[in-house]
């Protein structure tokens, strides 16, 4: 059997790359064009005029800030739970505690995004076991649907499976051999870990946060659901837009201030990971 030609593999990956950017160049181009008054129809001439209109909006600018801001804390937040359980699925010896761990992951990432959003919605509620509890304990209720709090706490159940997942290939390829070697010329557990696992780990960790920070800049259905239109994240008021107006130019002049918007941060980490890379490379022994 002969061996198929390198060459012959590359026309697939050609196809949906090119599929993909004429889509996009598509979009690009519907942004120049005006919605004829009155219909969901669109016509030249060709202007950036949708693309000032949205700058020129409050409630765009307001949107599209507090998206990236929100995105950033739910990928810290992710970091900051992610990383321990990642790191205990890759180093504990308990295999029970690893299979748990893995379990509770799996079914999560299972669930629908729906059965989820809606889920959180009975727990967060006024008479959800949230509230129930602190009335127990006689303290006041608090409030946390239809804002900011019931949003963030939904999307980082959401992303977290997929951070905890990624990261942890990272770290079981870092042979924990290295941190026993530490360890035995005095290296206490945790310097151990901060001056030999963590360091190793920077790509995956950067390759973690920018998949969680790519689900959670593009959320649509939680804050729709948990924000009850008091939390309007840019995918949202994108949706608005088309369904109040079917305004199709409009949206894709938001869409692609969104899309260069959302790479800015995602090229930043790439920054920061390559920095820290040469950092800690430079410093380990």
């Amino acid at each position: 059997m002969k061996p198929v030609p390198v060459l012959w593999l590359i026309w697939p990956l050609l196809a949906v790359l090119g599929l993909f950017f004429a889509a996009l160049l598509r979009f690009a181009d519907t942004s120049l064009l005006q919605q004829i008054p009155g219909t969901a129809m669109f016509e030249g001439p060709r202007s950036l005029g949708n693309y000032a209109d949205t700058f020129a909006s409050p409630l765009a600018r307001k949107a599209l800030w507090d998206t990236l801001v929100m995105s950033l804390q739910i990928t810290g937040a992710a970091i900051v739970l992610g990383y321990p359980l990642a790191y205990l699925m890759a180093r504990s010896p308990s295999k029970f505690l690893r299979n748990a761990i893995f379990f509770v992951l799996i079914v999560t990432f299972l669930s629908g995004g729906i059965t989820r959003a809606y889920a959180w919605m009975l727990v967060l509620g006024n008479n959800g076991p949230v509230n129930g509890l602190l009335r127990e304990f006689g303290l006041p209720t608090v409030r946390m649907v239809n804002n900011r709090t019931g949003v963030v706490l939904s999307i980082v159940h959401f992303v977290l499976p997929f951070f905890v997942l990624t990261l942890l290939g990272a770290i079981r390829n870092i042979p924990a051999s290295l941190e026993e070697a530490a360890r035995s010329h005095g290296a206490s557990r945790w310097a151990a870990f901060r001056d030999v696992t963590l360091p190793l780990s920077v790509p995956g960790l950067v390759s973690a946060s920018l998949l969680a920070f790519t689900l959670a800049i593009s959320s649509f259905l939680f804050p729709l659901l948990l924000g009850g239109g008091r939390v309007q994240m840019f995918a949202n008021l994108i949706y608005d837009k088309i369904q109040s107006s079917f305004d199709m130019p409009a949206a894709s002049a938001m869409a692609m201030i969104f899309l260069v918007f959302a790479l800015l941060p995602i090229l930043a980490l790439n920054l920061i990971r390559g920095s820290l890379s040469r950092r800690f490379g430079g410093t380990r022994r």
